[in-house]
């Protein structure tokens, strides 16, 4: 979060108009990063963006024990951003190496057969939300 967008933004859940800035500045990369931002996460609302990056380990362990509805100006640490979201653009093998290992961080092990089946979403064979589903089958006997 920039804290000088948050003050502009804040409490806004469409922002329709943007007073500050230039688009047309944006490099050709910059460009598809916004394009692909847009395309990824455009179809959220404002509250399911909040809560999805509320609940993600940077924002976690910035926030410590504090409750949600204590305010904070404790900076995420830009190494573990950095090691979180690599596994996002990592080959398969080093996406589940660092998904297990982000998992370790929060008590979870995950066994061999599960890794593997990280490895068929990180490598496309098998969606996540297919996945997911699986798990919950299995879990619920379903």
């Amino acid at each position: 979060m920039v804290p000088a967008l948050y003050r502009q933004h804040r409490k806004q859940y469409t922002v329709s108009a943007w007073p500050a800035g230039n688009s047309t500045q944006l490099t050709p990369a910059q460009r598809e990063t916004v394009d692909w931002v847009s395309a990824e996460y455009g179809k959220f609302s404002a509250i399911e963006l909040s809560r999805m990056t509320h609940s993600e380990l940077p924002w976690r362990v910035a926030r410590g024990a504090l409750p949600e509805s204590e305010p904070s100006s404790t900076q995420l640490s830009a190494e573990i951003m950095r090691t979180y979201y690599a596994r996002q653009l990592a080959d398969p093998e080093t996406a589940v190496a660092l998904a297990t290992a982000n998992a370790a961080l929060e008590g979870v092990e995950f066994d061999d057969d599960w890794q593997d089946r990280l490895r068929d979403v990180a490598s496309g064979l098998v969606s996540a939300d297919d996945l997911v589903a699986e798990e919950i089958a299995r879990i619920t006997g379903g």
